[in-house]
């Protein structure tokens, strides 16, 4: 916690337009590890659309050319608790927890904690072809949520928006994804067809230092924002000491006036596919929410993602206290115990829940 706070005064040079370069030696934005330099970046502000890149220790994101995003679907989930079908057992297609905030969210940041040291995954690009080592996708996903976008829509009443922040590892790339469940008409120019829904991409901005290994998922942050008359972005770190953002009109589809839930974790690469962990493999999903409210969020046992890993929710000690609202999931192929989730609230500390 003290090391949290004591990162807000360089962030707000930076957040000011102070850049590492120019301020002088006493005000010079800085951060001691990279651990405090991760929490930092994700907090710097980019300057405009675009997609840009950071390097450790400067607080301060440089504008770089975008790449193209994938074209394979990375889909809504096909199963959920609210269709009144058994849901699967392994994480995804709907069988997850999700972070549920008191208010609207602005950003929501996902990590992995307690990653079994002998982690190792496979996995299929775009859901197809040979399983390869190191292949999946990170998914900060939002629910389904009512957007304007829906307007042109075969019935409006019946159309949702879906917004993703992805990490793919097929094509080392962070980007946005955009849904418009239920569109039933010709999708909008530059959508792609998932009928009778549709979908499309930001431009994405490639992942420096080397694409994320599921060793990596020990280190590993994606974080997403929505603001309300500005930009969406997604972005990432990892241990390796760089960063990278991909950042888009918020009027896509107008998430900003609509997020109140995350789902967040790794699964399979587009398509529907799975993560195949090998045995014995363990991980903590945390998902730290900034929202319109500071209490601890509600786990919602739902998740909206087609893709899927082969791991379980399994039984979750409870948090301590926290800067910011957060919950986490343990999940394992191995001794899973009963389901449940934790939820924390800064001071107020953590409440296990089944």
């Amino acid at each position: 916690m003290k090391q949290f706070l004591g990162l807000l005064a360089p962030i707000a040079l930076a957040v000011a337009g102070v850049s590492a370069g120019s301020a002088s030696a006493a005000t010079r934005p800085t951060v001691k590890t990279l651990a405090e330099w991760q929490a930092a970046i994700a907090q710097v502000p980019e300057r405009g659309t675009g997609c840009y890149h950071a390097s450790y220790p400067a607080l301060q994101w440089h504008a770089v050319a975008c790449v193209a995003a994938p074209k394979w679907p990375l889909a809504p989930a096909l199963l959920s608790t609210s269709t009144g079908r058994p849901a699967p057992l392994t994480v995804g297609n709907g069988h997850d927890y999700s972070a549920k905030a008191s208010g609207l969210i602005s950003k929501a940041t996902g990590s992995f904690d307690d990653v079994s040291s002998s982690i190792t995954e496979k996995g299929k690009v775009g859901g197809k072809g040979s399983e390869l080592a190191n292949t999946f996708s990170l998914q900060l996903n939002t629910e389904f949520f009512s957007t304007p976008a829906c307007s042109k829509s075969g019935d409006p009443s019946k159309c949702l928006g879906w917004q993703q922040f992805l990490y793919d590892t097929s094509e080392n790339v962070v980007f946005m994804q955009y849904w418009l469940i239920n569109y039933g008409a010709a999708c909008p120019s530059g959508w792609f067809s998932y009928s009778p829904d549709c979908y499309t991409n930001s431009s994405a901005s490639s992942v420096t230092g080397g694409r994320v290994t599921a060793k990596d998922l020990a280190t590993v942050k994606l974080s997403g924002t929505a603001t309300s008359g500005g930009s969406d972005k997604v972005s990432l770190s990892d241990g390796s000491g760089q960063a990278s953002l991909a950042s888009n009109t918020d009027s896509k589809l107008h998430l900003s006036a609509a997020w109140k839930m995350t789902e967040w974790g790794v699964f399979g690469d587009g398509g529907g596919s799975e993560a195949y962990f090998g045995a014995a493999t363990t991980l903590d999903a945390q998902t730290t929410l900034t929202a319109t409210s500071s209490s601890a969020p509600t786990c919602v046992k739902e998740g909206f993602t087609a893709e899927t890993n082969n791991l379980t929710l399994a039984s979750t000690p409870g948090l301590g206290t926290e800067p910011s609202p957060t919950m986490v999931s343990k999940q394992t192929n191995g001794s899973a115990g009963t389901a449940s989730c934790a939820v924390a609230a800064g001071p107020r500390g953590s409440n296990p829940v089944p």
